[in-house]
């Protein structure tokens, strides 16, 4: 398995042995990652992270086309995974909304969460489980394509299956 931060403000560069980083591209995050930011770890596979923590009153086709311009904005290509981070919302008619303009797009669509509610939601592309047991793991279901397993001051730690790294990430 490939080992992956996420973190709100980037890190001047990345943590040892990670091979992925985990930015935001919009939502209600606290820092919108700029391209100047995402290209600082443009040696290491990437994952665009739009977070949407309470989608009331929010439209999901209004927030799905705001990532697509935030990720032709920081030259991210299409075909990649892009997470959707929900924290502890259960809103599938939101999560279709999104998911369809996504698809459209040509993005994968991978739903970020806690463990207890986030597999409430259309699996859409793959699950991005939050499970802090603190030692890398990887979550056992069928549609997990990483588990993030721990939580820090400066980033979070995720483990990210190795076909996904592959074939899913952006290069």
């Amino acid at each position: 398995m490939i080992r992956m931060f996420d973190a709100a403000y980037p890190p001047q560069k990345a943590p040892d042995g990670y091979q992925v980083a985990a930015g935001y591209i919009g939502g209600d995050t606290p820092h919108t990652w700029t391209r100047a930011e995402w290209d600082r770890f443009s040696h290491l596979r990437r994952l665009p992270v739009f977070t949407r923590s309470s989608t009331a009153g929010h439209s999901g086709t209004a927030d799905a086309f705001a990532a697509l311009a935030q990720l032709y904005a920081i030259g991210a290509p299409r075909g990649i995974a892009v997470a959707w981070d929900l924290e502890a919302a259960v809103a599938p008619g939101y999560v279709s909304e999104v998911h369809a303009v996504m698809e459209w797009a040509g993005i994968y669509l991978w739903l970020y969460g806690q463990a207890s509610t986030v597999f409430r939601n259309p699996a859409c592309n793959g699950y991005w489980p939050a499970d802090w047991r603190g030692d890398p793991y990887m979550f056992d279901h069928g549609d997990v394509r990483a588990t993030q397993y721990a939580s820090g001051p400066e980033w979070d730690s995720s483990e990210v299956k190795l076909w996904d790294f592959e074939y899913r990430l952006w290069k």
